[in-house]
């Protein structure tokens, strides 16, 4: 397939083109760089396209648009203009961007969105999981993905497959949370964050893009799927299976208040979360490479 990819010069989208290309893909890279980053150069065959929002005429021709983009969530505090920005990211370019598919005289075969597990609300307590059934939760988060989703609206309703990737924690010692809660830990003194009762829905970045790739190719699939494995745990066996799989101690617990200081709102990514299964996912018959946290952690680990 010709794949149009926008966020594809981040580590998933990186890893996705990686992987994909080996498949036989090919792709056109959207992004707002002025040159192909040196983490795609060593690929042939792709084509770059430098813009903030492409126009229909470069969507021409494609199969499949892939749309990553979205400014970080985690990690930041959430100012009044942060929160604006993480929301225009995310719903205003994928408004933008369906605008132009529409106008396209041949439309993509399918669309894939990016979207998040937040939209089924964050708790700090265990909870029976969450399933592509149950409905959106009420805080910013779940209603940015809702708002999010409802974009891409108007695709479906003109006949184009579309598909939303409700991701968890996208598992890699090259970026994301777990890069992030690697030196501590590897300094001996890792621990649970808060209760450690939160849910941690978690993917390996080898199932993320496979599972992405069976979506795209399977012409049955459409509407959303959580791209998380059969297994989520909480933050506190997340993290004793980390520090086992490291073989380093988990003696110690950041609390509440240390993390909300750094980032105020912001602190309720990682102080609170949610349990999710891929239910639709292993449905339309994909299959799991890492199910198993400590399977996933040794492979990611040990190869690193």
């Amino acid at each position: 397939m010709k794949i149009g990819i926008l966020g594809g010069t981040g580590l998933i989208g990186t890893s996705f083109i990686s992987t994909a290309i080996q498949n036989g893909h090919q792709f056109r890279v959207f992004s707002r760089q002025k040159t192909i980053p040196k983490s795609l150069s060593s690929f042939s065959g792709i084509e770059f396209v430098t813009c903030l929002l492409p126009q229909s005429s470069d969507l021409e021709g494609l199969d499949a648009i892939i749309n990553l983009v979205g400014e970080p969530i985690a990690g930041v505090r959430w100012t009044e203009e942060r929160k604006q920005l993480i929301s225009t990211s995310r719903i205003e370019f994928t408004r933008g961007l369906v605008a132009r598919i529409l106008d396209l005289k041949q439309p993509p075969k399918v669309f894939l969105n990016a979207s998040a597990v937040g939209y089924y609300g964050m708790s700090e307590t265990e909870h029976p999981a969450y399933t592509e059934s149950s409905p959106p939760g009420d805080d910013f988060l779940a209603k940015l993905c809702v708002e999010w989703e409802n974009q891409t609206n108007p695709l479906r309703v003109n006949g184009i497959r579309t598909v939303l990737l409700r991701t968890g924690i996208v598992l890699s010692p090259k970026g994301g949370a777990l890069e992030k809660m690697l030196p501590p830990f590897l300094l001996g003194v890792g621990g649970a964050i808060a209760s450690g009762n939160q849910g941690m829905s978690w993917i390996h970045i080898s199932d993320f893009i496979n599972a992405t790739i069976h979506l795209m190719t399977n012409e049955q699939t459409n509407g959303a799927y959580n791209l998380v494995s059969p297994n989520p745990t909480s933050n506190a066996e997340f993290s004793k299976q980390l520090a086992k799989t490291l073989k380093r101690p988990n003696l110690f617990k950041v609390p509440s208040f240390a993390i909300q200081a750094l980032f105020g709102e912001g602190s309720v990514v990682v102080t609170k979360g949610q349990y999710v299964l891929p239910e639709r996912l292993l449905q339309s018959g994909y299959e799991f490479q890492f199910q198993n946290l400590h399977e996933a952690l040794s492979n990611l680990l040990e190869k690193n």
